[in-house]
């Protein structure tokens, strides 16, 4: 038998709201009434810990759902009022839209309410049965949805827990139903949440226990969709902390979604409730015939531009490097499973509340930059801080932050990077060594005892140092020079701790470009000029091109910190924009998110929803920023005066704050 109506709840960790264990309607038990306000009860639908949901039908043979209150709940005034604001609540949706309440009464001095009972599975049983929804199924389940969301939020309701076991699937189109945990926006608590609902089809502001509106069930609808659509949610179904991670820092998994429907799931998905659509225009977008009209509704954050110097200016100049390590352990209190470290896995995790990553609060601390007119400003909780810096004399110096402290080392190096652990550092000598090979020598921060790796042979060089992230191997692109012109040749691996080098020649190369690791250690990416325009290609560790990015923008040359850690994503300078940036999905190369900002150098991933970049202000004073992925500032990480800003130039090195 299918069920429907309020025969639909999920199970939920929230108190006081409407979720049964069971589903499939089974038979009456002996303990259950036969008749309930006059209406005879044929099964049960569903029971949980708040009361029961039966099948019924009324005197005319017309079956409903009747919901009936448990007896030790029905002496709480404050779950009383509740249950019964569900009838209020529900009546002020327009009635093609979710099931109708018919009657609401007392037995026994239990509340009980009657609704039309909706004959079809709901979506949380049918994709599983029949697979994953398709062409012009899928669009009109998406039209059904979205325009019972409208009626919902045009009544002046929020639902809050709009998610595939809350669509029932009826001969006559989608209902939604569960108005168990709505709230009306007049009220003085509709826009407070806790944490109620299905995680994994909640809203990052709904998670973090802030203000709770109608984008927050654009972000659900948007997650029931994309599970309609591919047959899993979006942020996965494992365990609680993993997927409110997932939804607070990560993008959306959207499968094979197509356009013009995955650029709507994507805009609705935004971690940011006001750079959402509304239910109307993602109506409007969906009625549109011809996708390539379908273009996005969100709305643009204007702000006053800073001017950024470009990748090719600053790479004129050689190398500062900021940033440390993605820490910070998101507490979770679910009583189920600690959470996992947000450091070690791209799918993160969270607290009953936690806040999304955002900047410390406390007055930062400002750290000399030696030698410099510079200062580099941090706070206790930020995921990353400076490591090394570089200053341009007659040869560039690097200044490399011993450990624990805020005080630097002066070291001469053509290229160097500290290890992802921040007790070595890696760096490449002016000169070549009396065989004529350059060389990679890696030196013990705090005990300044150094090893030495020699690498490629005269007339050779190698620049473009970066650790692997388990430190475990360094990268250096191979060059060579002729005359004028200097050409990329391949790649060298250092392995650490052998102590030996493996020299990768890449046939065909013609121009000067950087290797880079991807993010995981096992493939490397670099940028060439394609017929197209710039593209990042992407080898394993023998020089065999695996496959080819999307083309990007911009005039960078240095993909050293572009891919997220993990490298399931990465950053830069949309194809043909000026001052647009797009994430990419690594493995699809798909679109992930697209924002105006100045930073049209992006000098790094300050943590998985933020970058940060140098600016240029109108005055005198300089700066390298954060900003989210919107566009936005955030903090400042660094100011200095142009001069001086001249003489740096800025890149991501990686440190583990311990």
């Amino acid at each position: 038998m299918t069920t429907g109506g309020y025969g639909q709840f999920a199970m939920s960790a929230r108190p006081r709201s409407w979720a049964t264990i069971r589903i499939m309607a089974t038979p009456l038990r002996p303990s259950d009434p036969p008749v309930l306000g006059g209406y005879r009860l044929e099964a049960v639908l569903g029971e949980g810990g708040q009361g029961i949901v039966y099948l019924g039908a009324g005197s005319d043979g017309e079956r409903v759902a009747i919901k009936w209150l448990r007896p030790d709940l029905a002496q709480d005034q404050t779950m009383v009022r509740r249950f019964l604001q569900e009838v209020s609540t529900a009546k002020r949706v327009a009635p093609f839209c979710t099931a109708q309440v018919i009657d609401v009464g007392a037995e026994d001095q239990r509340p009980y309410i009657v609704s039309e009972y909706i004959e079809g599975e709901s979506l949380a049983q049918a994709i599983p049965r029949g697979g994953p929804r398709t062409g012009s199924s899928l669009h009109r389940l998406a039209i059904g949805t979205a325009t019972a969301l409208a009626a919902i939020h045009q009544a002046e309701i929020v639902h809050r827990d709009f998610k595939p076991p809350n669509v029932i699937l009826g001969s006559d189109g989608p209902r939604v139903i569960d108005f168990g945990i709505s709230k009306a926006l007049g009220s003085h608590t509709a826009l407070t949440s806790t944490m109620i609902g299905t995680p994994a089809y909640m809203a990052p502001e709904q998670l973090a226990g802030g203000p709770v509106g109608p984008a927050a069930d654009l972000f659900s609808w948007a997650g029931t969709i994309a599970y309609a659509a591919t047959g899993r949610a979006p942020f996965g179904n494992d365990t609680m902390p993993a997927v409110i991670n997932r939804v607070l820092r990560m993008p959306p998994d959207l499968g094979d979604v197509p356009q013009p429907l995955r650029g709507i799931l994507l805009d609705c998905l935004n971690k940011n409730p006001a750079l959402r659509p509304t239910t109307r225009q993602v109506i409007d977008r969906l009625l549109v015939s011809d996708p390539a009209t379908a273009r996005s509704t969100v709305p643009q954050v204007f702000r006053q531009k800073r001017k950024f110097p470009t990748l090719a200016v600053v790479t004129g100049a050689t190398a500062l490097a900021v940033i440390a390590a993605i820490g910070g352990v998101w507490a979770a209190t679910s009583s189920d499973a600690p959470p996992p470290s947000p450091a070690t896995s791209p799918a993160t995790t969270s607290a009953a509340a936690p806040p999304p990553p955002s900047p410390s609060a406390e007055r930062p601390i400002t750290i000399d930059m030696d030698d410099t007119t510079a200062v580099a400003l941090e706070r206790p909780d930020d995921p990353a801080y400076l490591s090394i810096f570089w200053v341009d004399r007659e040869k560039w110096d690097a200044y490399v932050r011993e450990p624990g402290k805020a005080t630097f080392t002066r070291h001469s190096y053509v290229d160097a990077a500290p290890s992802p652990t921040a007790d070595r550092l890696a760096g490449i000598p002016w000169e070549y060594d009396s065989d004529d090979r350059d060389s990679l020598k890696i030196t013990n921060v705090s005990s300044g005892s150094t090893v030495t790796v020699p690498t490629v042979k005269k007339p050779l060089t190698t620049n473009y140092v970066q650790w692997s992230p388990d430190s475990s191997k360094i990268l250096l692109t191979m060059r060579k020079k002729v005359g004028d012109k200097t050409t990329t040749r391949g790649f060298v691996v250092v392995d650490v701790q052998t102590e030996t080098a493996r020299i990768v020649e890449v046939p065909g190369l013609t121009e000067d470009a950087a290797f880079a690791w991807t993010g995981d250690g096992d493939t490397v990416a670099a940028i060439f000029a394609d017929k197209t325009g710039r593209v990042p290609h992407v080898f394993d560790l023998a020089g065999k091109e695996l496959k080819t990015l999307p083309e990007i923008g911009g005039d960078l040359t240095d993909p050293r910190d572009l891919f997220t850690a993990g490298g399931g994503a990465f950053v830069a300078t949309c194809a043909a924009k000026t001052v647009t940036l797009c994430v990419w999905d690594t493995a699809t190369g798909t679109v992930l998110n697209e924002f105006e900002s100045g930073c049209d150098t992006v000098l790094g991933w300050w943590d998985t929803t933020h970058v940060f970049c140098t600016a240029t202000g109108d005055d005198d004073e300089d700066a390298v920023v954060v900003t989210d992925l919107t566009g936005a500032e955030t903090q400042t990480l660094i100011r200095a005066t142009d001069a001086a800003m001249d003489k740096l130039y800025f890149r991501s090195a990686y440190l583990r704050r311990d």
